[in-house]
C-alpha cells in the first residue's frame, strides 16, 4: 500500500504533468475551459513553486490531461479537447508558446514517447499509441491497440477499468507506462496508478505484480480518489510520483496535486517507499492580490473560455 503524501499545490490541480529539466523542475494542470490556460510552475528543490507563464491563450475546447515534455530542444504540452487531440510548443518554457494545432487522432490523455529508433510516439487512452512526425506536430499512420491494462479485483469498488492517462518513461533497458484505472470522481476508492513495463514500446507490456502504485484503499482515508500519476527524480537517486486526489469529503473543492516518494525493486519494479527520502513541507508561492501596476494582468487571473487582454482594462 502507498504511504501518507505530501501536497505540493493546494487547491483544484489535477491531472498534473511534471518535468525535470536538468536542475529546474516545471509543471502544469488541466485548465478545462479556463483561459489563459496551462499555468506552468517552476521549482529547484520540489518544494518551493512559482508559476512561471501561462501557456495557452486560445481556447479550443475544455483541455485536460496534458503531458509536458520536452523534446529535440523544444517544450510540447500534449492535450485533449474537443474531441481530438491537440500540441502546443515553446523553444523556451517561458515563452511564447504557439498556437493549439490539432492532431488528427481522438481518444484522450496523450503521453508522449521515443522509442529505440528515435521515433516518436503518442499514447492515447484505452491502450491505444499511434506515430507522431519528427517535429511533434503531426501524426503518422493508423492507431494501434497495444495494452488492455491491469484488471482489479472484482470486489473492488470503482466505476469501471478506464484505461487512461498514459505517462512513459525508459530506464534500464526498460520502457515503462504508467497509467490510470478505475474512473475519476465514482467511489472514494475508484482511481488507481498502475504500471507495466515493456523491452519496446511496441509491446507486449507485462504488468507490475505490485500494482496498483497508488490507490485509495478506503474511504476513511484523508484522500479520495488518489491516481493519474508521472514519475520523476531528482538526478541523485531519489523517485517520487505526483498525482492527484480529492481530500477526503471534500470533491467540491477538486483534486489537489500530491507526491509521494518510491523507489525501485531489484528486479526492475517500482513500488512506494515508506521509509525513503521524504520532501519538507511544500511553499506554493501564488499571489492571491494584484496591485495592476503594470499593463498586464498577473498570473494569477484567468477569464472563462475567452481571452483578450484587449477587453481589459
Amino acid at each position: 500500500m502507498s504511504t501518507q503524501p505530501g501536497v505540493l499545490l493546494r487547491g483544484d490541480y489535477p491531472d498534473p504533468s511534471i518535468l525535470r529539466d536538468g536542475d529546474d523542475y516545471y509543471m502544469t494542470h488541466s485548465p478545462f475551459l479556463y483561459a489563459p490556460g496551462f499555468l506552468i510552475w517552476h521549482s529547484r528543490d520540489l518544494v518551493h513553486w512559482a508559476p512561471v507563464c501561462r501557456a495557452m491563450t486560445k481556447v479550443v475546447g475544455s483541455a485536460m490531461a496534458p503531458d509536458l515534455v520536452k523534446c529535440h530542444g523544444r517544450y510540447y504540452i500534449y492535450f485533449p479537447a474537443a474531441g481530438k487531440n491537440w500540441v502546443i510548443w515553446a523553444a523556451d518554457i517561458r515563452g511564447p508558446w504557439s498556437d493549439p494545432v490539432k492532431l488528427d487522432v481522438g481518444y484522450i490523455d496523450p503521453g508522449h514517447a521515443v522509442d529505440e529508433q528515435g521515433q516518436r510516439w503518442l499514447f492515447l487512452s484505452d491502450g491505444h499509441r499511434i506515430r507522431l512526425s519528427d517535429d511533434g506536430l503531426s501524426v503518422i499512420g493508423k492507431l494501434e491497440k497495444i495494452s488492455d491494462g491491469w484488471s482489479s479485483p472484482t470486489d473492488w469498488k470503482t466505476e469501471g477499468k478506464f484505461l487512461e492517462s498514459p505517462n512513459l518513461l525508459r530506464k534500464a533497458g526498460w520502457f515503462y507506462l504508467i497509467s490510470a484505472e478505475g474512473g475519476t470522481a465514482g467511489p472514494a476508492t475508484s482511481h488507481m496508478v498502475i504500471t507495466a513495463r515493456s523491452r519496446s514500446l511496441a509491446g507486449p507490456w507485462e504488468n507490475s505484480p505490485d500494482n496498483p502504485l497508488v490507490h485509495t484503499w478506503s474511504a476513511n482515508e484523508p484522500w479520495w480518489s488518489k491516481g493519474h500519476g508521472t514519475l520523476v527524480d531528482d538526478g541523485h537517486g531519489h523517485w517520487w510520483i505526483v498525482y492527484h486526489a480529492y481530500e477526503n469529503g471534500a470533491y467540491p473543492l477538486g483534486r489537489e496535486t500530491l507526491i509521494e516518494p518510491v523507489e525501485w525493486t531489484a528486479d526492475g519494479w517500482i513500488k512506494p517507499a515508506p521509509n525513503a527520502h521524504r520532501l519538507p513541507v511544500a511553499v506554493q508561492d501564488m499571489p492571491l492580490s494584484d496591485d495592476f501596476a503594470g499593463p498586464a494582468l498577473g498570473l494569477q487571473w484567468t477569464t472563462w473560455r475567452d481571452y483578450d487582454p484587449a477587453d481589459i482594462i
